[in-house]
């Protein structure tokens, strides 16, 4: 399973946001998946995410499944002035057939540079930026895909700021 972000420790969860964003590099464990792959263009990246996750929680449900872990976003590539192609995603706990749409997948154990983000969608990229800025200060290489995994659903969470979203790069 990959890191489960529902396991980290409230002070983990306070270091992160009292004292600034934490980055540290750690090992995560393969993970079972369904996923949605898309490639749209940059600005509607919002609602896609919201059709693939209704998607992936409804074929949940009609399978008796529950979600073994929060949902996320796997990023293969992003143009801010075009597309970028995306799986949205839910762990499971053991493998199931998916659709013409919805996908089983099985992601190996990886070694990741990660952050614990709070606050809106929208400023994700500063986020993105210090993890990019530890990577080049740290002499380390990053893979060309980013994770994003969703500690918070935004719909039960009233103000923005209170987002909470994983976000790592996996080494090589």
């Amino acid at each position: 399973m990959l890191l489960n972000p529902l396991l980290l420790s409230a002070q983990d969860k306070e270091e992160c946001t009292a004292s600034g964003p934490l980055i540290e590099v750690k090992q995560v464990d393969a993970q079972k998946a369904i996923v949605v792959r898309f490639d749209v263009p940059t600005s509607e990246i919002g609602p896609a995410m919201g059709k693939a996750y209704e998607k992936l929680f409804g074929f949940l449900g009609t399978n008796s499944m529950a979600p073994a872990g929060p949902p996320f976003a796997v990023h293969y590539s992003i143009n801010p002035t075009g597309n970028t192609v995306f799986e949205a995603g839910v762990p499971v706990s053991s493998s199931i057939s998916g659709n013409e749409e919805i996908i089983y997948k099985e992601f190996p154990a990886m070694k990741v540079v990660s952050i614990l983000y709070r606050g809106p969608y929208e400023s994700l990229e500063t986020a993105y930026g210090k993890l990019n800025s530890y990577i080049i200060a740290n002499g380390l290489e990053a893979e060309k895909i980013s994770w994003e995994i969703y500690l918070t659903d935004p719909s039960q969470v009233t103000d923005p700021k209170e987002n909470q979203t994983l976000i790592y790069f996996p080494l090589k």
